[in-house]
């Protein structure tokens, strides 16, 4: 949670002085770069005292040589003078984050123990995301859940249609009714 809250004073700046289309090729960028934290020697690397601190920013820099921009450079090298490289791949997330916000684009979840077909999710994300005025894709994930759940992390929200409470209250209500 703390790197989420640290990541987003680095990504305010970014937000306030670029583009829509400059801050999607720095989100491209950072996840690229984010990719290589998944390679055991690259963190090896990252984490030795053995190796100086410029030349762990000359291998990032290296790697984004291509896009040609100093925002990037000087946002790789602010984060190593602050001894923030590890940070990058929660920068990339945070940043995907922020620009799915603006966009208004959201990822979610659907839980169920009964297999939901891949057009029953598209219903779901589809209507759901007329509901929450925004575009929403759902990935179905098996769990033990009696039902079916959805979530959407960043719109906090949590749907919850249990086969087990319905039950209890249709039982409630035909005892109302006697």
């Amino acid at each position: 949670m703390q790197n989420e809250l640290i990541a987003k004073r680095y990504i305010k700046p970014l937000i306030d002085v670029c583009d829509q289309n400059s801050l999607e090729n720095i989100a491209d960028l950072f996840n690229n770069i984010a990719k290589a934290f998944e390679n055991e020697k690259f963190i090896l690397i990252m984490q030795s005292n053995d190796v100086k601190s410029e030349v762990k920013v000359q291998l990032i820099l290296d790697m984004v040589k291509s896009a040609n921009s100093s925002t990037v450079n000087n946002l790789i090298k602010l984060l190593a003078e602050n001894g923030r490289i590890a940070l990058i791949p929660v920068l990339a997330s945070e940043l995907t984050r922020e620009i799915a916000r603006t966009k208004r684009m959201f990822k979610g979840r659907i839980y169920s123990n009964s297999i939901v077909d891949q057009a029953s999710v598209e219903t779901i994300a589809r209507d759901l995301g007329t509901k929450m005025g925004a575009t929403i894709s759902l990935n179905y994930v098996a769990s033990d859940f009696d039902g079916i759940r959805v979530e959407v992390d960043d719109l906090n929200v949590e749907i919850n249609f249990s086969k087990s409470r319905l039950n209890a209250q249709l039982v409630e209500h035909i005892l109302k009714a006697i």
